[in-house]
């Protein structure tokens, strides 16, 4: 029984000695940072002041183990974030871009087939103005008919009545809306075949990249 005891108590003796000896062996925290005049200074703590300037945790030797960023100012940490937004933004306009290359060259395997979906689209869009436009012809005659009947009123000496003047002034507004639309149409029709022809134009370069990365 003494023996076992004996064996504890040194088994107990030995663990607290390489306890002590890993402390002693842990590698103490020193601090190097530059002061507001350029000045080195070395130390076991860092002061507040230097927290703001910037830092670097050293080992014994004085090898550099981390360095520590100056804390920025409310102006340069608002100007940061604004550049990691714009950052984050122009990332978001790259995948988009890139996914619609993909989505492009995926969709027509040749440019010829990209050019009938165009003509197609386009016809579609002339469609419509078509139709608007013999719309505005139906609602100007209207307008005609109704402006011809006031003035047969006035030239028989007959007053127009109400109930004509506002009939007139509805199918004045008609005919500026139908007007409106179709200059809109119009308008969109020109400006989607300049993003088509874009969209060509990016199609061919595409491809012509595709190719040559193929022959490489």
């Amino acid at each position: 029984m003494r023996l076992v005891l004996l064996s504890a108590s040194i088994a107990f003796l030995l663990c607290m000695a390489l306890a002590a000896s890993a402390r002693d062996n842990t590698p103490a925290t020193h601090y190097r940072w530059h002061d507001a005049h350029g000045g080195l200074h070395y130390s076991d703590s860092i002061p507040p002041d230097a927290v703001g300037l910037g830092y670097d945790i050293v080992d014994d030797n004085g090898l550099l183990v981390r360095h520590i960023e100056r804390e920025k100012t409310p102006a340069e940490r608002a100007a940061a974030e604004a550049e990691a937004a714009r950052a984050a933004a122009a990332k978001r306009d790259a995948d988009r871009l890139a996914l619609a290359d993909t989505q492009l060259l995926a969709a027509y395997p040749n440019e010829a087939e990209l050019r009938e979906a165009h003509q197609a689209k386009l016809q579609q869009m002339q469609q419509s103005i078509t139709t608007t436009q013999s719309n505005l012809r139906s609602q100007e005659q209207n307008l005609a008919d109704l402006l011809a009947h006031a003035a047969e009123l006035e030239r028989s000496g007959k007053p127009v009545p109400p109930e004509l003047r506002t009939r007139l002034a509805d199918q004045r507004q008609s005919v500026a809306d139908e007007r409106k639309q179709v200059a809109h149409l119009q308008s969109q029709r020109e400006a989607t075949a300049r993003q088509l022809d874009a969209e060509l134009q990016r199609y061919r370069m595409l491809s012509a990249q595709a190719k040559n990365s193929g022959g490489g």
